[in-house]
């Protein structure tokens, strides 16, 4: 974004100055009142010299908050301990595209405005400062809050300039720091974050508490697109703290944004507290009318999407007329690969509190999404967007769930029935049975061979066969990209995005079957791969915002041949085996090596070891911590069981039947980050779909049999057999 159009949408007056506000000390007697001056939507600085950082990006525990602190820290020139975090409410009239939070973007998106908003406040400073001491702007600098002047004693702090600042208009051009000048910006450092979840005091919506507040659970339809017939809630309302039982409509998904409601039908029990409402839930009786899901399951799903292959002919993508040579060709080899329905799972239950008060809506929840928030209740309520306030509180982990607004909406419908604050509690059995979840998918691929048993072209029907979706190809070999399969992710169960979204099944079918192909060729499964890398050409892919630049194969060859030479690729040891993958995604680029063990058929990873190349990393200790967190993600995936259905319900309930990977389970993991001068890149999601295609290629170099599809449990088991 230039910084004409930055201004444009981060500034109130023609000045590029919020309207700053005079606030008198409540318990102050003297008349002196605190200067609050906002020169952009990203800060606030007091005269009391308090500096306020605005994030537009939502903290669901991946260290967003941090790193933008520390960018806008080091721009600013104050201390990162002096920098407090606030989180913005939704508003895409202050934000435009850089508030919602998903695909990795949240530092790639404000890297350059927030900068931008940082040293236009620097400047202003110095221009203040300048105009007070009576001496040119270049003689003035700031550092750790303060605008000093060179060769001199003066210095005066950010607090001490704000009114003559407020009074100023932005400078026309600006400069903004060269990396050696980064106090923070490529350190590790320790944010607010951190210091708030090793107190116990993060402000999670969950602690939210407003006078008159109710407290609602729902018993929800256990199939998805069923209805309620009828509820008797006699001894439900006999639960002391009780006051409210209050039938829930099912609604629908925009087939063209479900990301806004498609929330089930149900009966919300409104109490004075969580516990009386769950106590009311377990005694209340309800009759479903289950509907036409009620006898289907999640085969029925494989056989439509097999049914869906076949029919598929159109190509949408035809790289280098690889549709032709596919059809000359006679030597094949096909395979498919297939993932189950997953939950999020997230640590805190989803939650939201709303205050519905006629004329117009507060909401707080931990959302990644509060503007397609306010959007969807500004809909449900007929409220323009401008009645509506939705304060995003950080929250116990997202991984693209908190992008959808069906829990938020379901509090705002109570709130307007009761004209009460309403907060509406998901148990964890809600989470995981009655909940929208990542989809059931199969990836087919295939290639034509030359008589030399080396590939020649592939074709591949999939999740991302439709137009744009081929961004995350690195290789030179030619494919063509068939048209979406026909399968509807509604139709069973209601779709959630799940970290790495639709690159988890791209990256396992990918992935595996270039190391098909390799071991086809009789070539190393890294040589082969950086044969197709070297050859491959710049993609280009600037055409979406969130995807922020062309893709580079040479980056993605470069984490290859180092995480060949850190993992000692082709070293023998016994009883351990190797297998890799390389994937681009997000704009950043991550290749990565499993060591594995087969023991009675039981699969033991004891290593990964990774290498990112994810442009200049801001904060390499948080980027360590994704990748290692993305590892597990994904890793969890492999080893344990996904989301069954059968006959419309999901089987699992909670951890006990949907289990997580536990400590004593999680593998070394071993970061290697590649030094980069470009602009930072995604962090949260390019490390996950890697993880299960190199696990599998491992267990072939185990066992010589190819797993096509995850969790392996099933499939290693069936091995034994053999």
């Amino acid at each position: 974004m230039n910084r004409r159009h930055f201004f444009k949408i981060t500034a109130m007056n023609g000045g590029g100055l919020v309207l700053s506000t005079f606030i008198p000390f409540a318990c102050d007697s003297a008349e002196t009142v605190l200067m609050n001056w906002e020169p952009n939507f990203f800060f606030r600085i007091g005269s009391d010299n308090t500096i306020t950082f605005i994030s537009s990006q939502s903290e669901i525990g991946q260290g967003t908050s941090t790193s933008l602190a520390m960018i806008a820290a080091d721009e600013l020139g104050a201390r990162m301990e002096d920098i407090k975090i606030e989180f913005a409410p939704g508003s895409k009239e202050r934000y435009s595209h850089l508030q919602d939070t998903g695909g990795s973007n949240g530092v790639r998106l404000l890297w350059q405005p927030l900068r931008e908003a940082a040293a236009t406040t620097r400047e202003m400073l110095k221009m203040a400062a300048a105009e007070q001491w009576g001496v040119p702007v270049e003689s003035c600098y700031v550092e750790e809050g303060r605008v000093l002047l060179r060769n001199s004693k003066r210095r005066l702090t950010f607090g001490q300039l704000v009114e003559r600042a407020s009074t100023l208009s932005a400078p026309r051009n600006l400069r903004l720091k060269d990396k050696v000048d980064f106090q923070y910006i490529g350190r590790a450092v320790i944010g607010p974050k951190t210091h708030q979840a090793a107190r116990g005091i993060t402000p999670y919506s969950m602690n939210v508490k407003l006078p008159d507040m109710l407290y609602a659970v729902i018993e929800r339809c256990p199939v998805w697109g069923g209805s309620l017939q009828s509820f008797n809630a006699s001894q439900a309302k006999a639960v002391p703290g009780v006051i409210e039982v209050i039938e829930m409509e099912g609604v629908a998904p925009d087939k063209n944004m479900d990301y806004k409601g498609g929330r089930r039908a149900g009966v919300a029990i409104l109490a004075e507290n969580t516990w009386a409402a769950m106590q009311a839930k377990r005694v209340l009786e309800v009759e479903w009318d289950l509907g036409k899901n009620a006898t289907r399951s999640s085969q029925d799903l494989v056989e439509e999407l097999n049914l869906s292959k076949i029919k598929t002919r159109k190509v949408t993508h035809d790289f280098k007329t690889a549709n032709q040579k596919m059809q000359r060709t006679k030597s094949r080899i096909e395979a498919s690969y297939f993932v189950p329905f997953q939950a999020n799972a997230c640590m805190e239950p989803l939650n939201a509190t709303a205050d519905h008060k006629g004329n117009r809506v507060e909401v707080w929840a931990g959302t990644q999404a509060p503007q397609l928030t306010r959007e969807r209740v500004a809909e449900i309520t007929n409220l323009p967007e401008g009645a509506i306030t939705v304060y995003n509180c950080p929250s116990g982990g997202g991984f693209g769930r908190r992008y959808f607004c069906d829990y938020v909406e379901e509090a705002v419908v109570l709130s307007a029935q009761v004209r009460r604050p309403v907060k509406v509690v998901w148990t964890r059995e809600d989470t995981i049975r009655t909940s929208k979840y990542h989809p059931l998918w199969t990836e087919y691929w295939e290639a034509a061979l030359d008589a030399n048993n080396w590939p020649i072209a592939m074709s591949y029907k999939g999740r991302l066969s439709r137009p744009g979706g081929y961004r995350p190809y690195p290789y030179s070999l030619p494919v063509a990209f068939h048209q979406g399969l026909n399968y509807q992710h509604g139709n069973l169960l209601p779709r959630a995005s799940w970290r790495s979204v639709a690159a988890h099944y791209w990256g396992l079918g990918l992935e595996c079957f270039i190391d098909e192909l390799a071991v086809k060729a009789g070539v190393d499964p890294v040589e082969f791969r950086l044969k197709l890398l070297t050859e491959a050409e710049v993609v280009e892919q600037k055409f979406l915002p969130w995807v922020g630049d062309d893709l580079y194969p040479a980056k993605l060859s470069k984490t290859l041949e180092v995480v060949a030479e850190k993992a000692e690729w082709g070293k023998p040891r016994e009883g351990i085996f190797q297998g890799v993958s390389a994937i681009a995604y997000n704009t950043s680029y991550c290749s990565m090596v499993a060591d594995v063990s087969i023991e009675d058929y039981q699969v033991k990873v004891h290593k990964l070891t990774v290498a990112i190349d994810c442009g200049l990393a801001v904060n390499p200790s948080q980027v360590k911590n994704q990748v290692e967190g993305s590892i597990m993600w994904g890793l969890g995936a492999v080893l344990k069981p996904g989301i069954t259905v059968m006959n419309g319900m999901v089987q699992q309930g909670n951890f006990d039947t949907y289990d997580l990977l536990r400590m004593k389970e999680a593998p070394e993991v071993e970061v290697h980050i590649i030094e980069s001068e470009d602009p930072p890149s995604g962090i949260g999601e390019p490390a996950v779909p890697g993880v299960a295609p190199a696990v599998l290629n491992a267990i072939y170099a185990a066992t010589g049999q190819r797993l096509r599809s995850i969790p392996v449990k099933e499939e290693l088991q069936q091995l034994a057999t053999i």
